[in-house]
């Protein structure tokens, strides 16, 4: 592992290349295996960075990343985000780990609490009374006390998560498919700054200005999975950002439980299928302690 590949790297090099969006996660792992540091793999001209194995539209994309950076770069200042890479000591050790881990991460928040212990919970949308009640069964004040829940800031599930963490005063982690300039749903833009307000940590590896797609969750879902050793499916239909982020932390060799659904619900029974696909049966908080002991 190269722990200085930033080094000689400035903000806006970071900046313009996290614009650069033909290149995905397993690109950049490409070019970092191959070149020693992001300033020679910038330097590099395009021939160099298709041996590495990008395609000839993401070398030339790269090649002509974008120059005027200015307004992303003072959104940087006036909301306060900091950026993280993979080489710093701040980085999550546990992110660090996964087989395409993001290079940069874009923060806002308190930056320390990425060293905590994480538990990530995820599920539906549009959770029903029985997935709520789930929720506050499991995640108990004790726990919640502990540990620091990671989720996605979506409504429904991800929803509950914070609160609860914001309700027994515990710091929790909120993954965005997007800029941190803008919050994504808008509605949860409170939210957010509550969590900011009470210790807890805004996340993206989008800069500012970027904003959220179809095909941008499921990148953002690695990164959900990829902070916790373990990640919690409440409540999902199998055809759900819930079950991609599952098989991201099965990816990782990262445990995965899930509270059993209703059978009579065909749109929650995502957590079933994950049941008979080996993920653990979670009933009980104290399954979560033993996990973490």
């Amino acid at each position: 592992m190269k722990k200085d590949w930033f080094s000689g790297a400035t903000v806006d090099d970071i900046l313009a290349v996290s614009m650069v969006e033909p290149l995905g996660p397993h690109s950049w792992q490409k070019l970092r295996t191959h070149f020693r540091s992001l300033t020679t793999a910038l330097e590099a001209k395009s021939d160099l960075l298709m041996k590495a194995g990008l395609n000839a539209h993401q070398a030339e994309s790269l090649k002509n990343r974008p120059v005027k950076i200015d307004a992303a770069k003072r959104l940087l200042a006036s909301k306060k985000i900091e950026i993280i890479t993979v080489d710093s000591v701040d980085y999550p050790p546990l992110l660090r780990e996964i087989n395409d881990p993001p290079l940069w991460l874009f923060c806002r928040g308190n930056t320390k609490i990425l060293q905590k212990v994480c538990l990530t919970v995820v599920g539906t949308r549009k959770p029903s009374s029985y997935a709520l009640l789930a929720a506050e069964k499991l995640l108990t004040e004790e726990l919640v006390s502990q540990l620091c829940l990671v989720s996605g800031l979506a409504y429904g599930v991800d929803k509950k998560v914070h609160q609860l963490a914001l309700k027994f005063n515990s710091p929790t982690i909120a993954v965005l498919a997007g800029g941190l300039d803008s919050i994504y749903p808008a509605d949860h833009h409170r939210l957010a700054e509550q969590i900011i307000a009470s210790g807890g940590l805004l996340v993206t590896e989008y800069p500012p200005l970027s904003r959220p797609r179809p095909a941008k969750f499921p990148i953002r879902n690695r990164i959900i999975a990829g902070l916790s050793k373990a990640t919690i499916v409440l409540e999902a239909a199998v055809r759900s950002g819930s079950l991609t982020t599952a098989r991201s932390a099965l990816d990782y060799n990262r445990e995965v439980l899930a509270v059993p659904s209703e059978i009579v619900r065909r749109d929650a029974d995502g957590t079933n299928f994950l049941i008979k696909q080996g993920a653990t049966l979670l009933d009980d908080p104290r399954q979560i302690f033993e996990l973490y002991d």
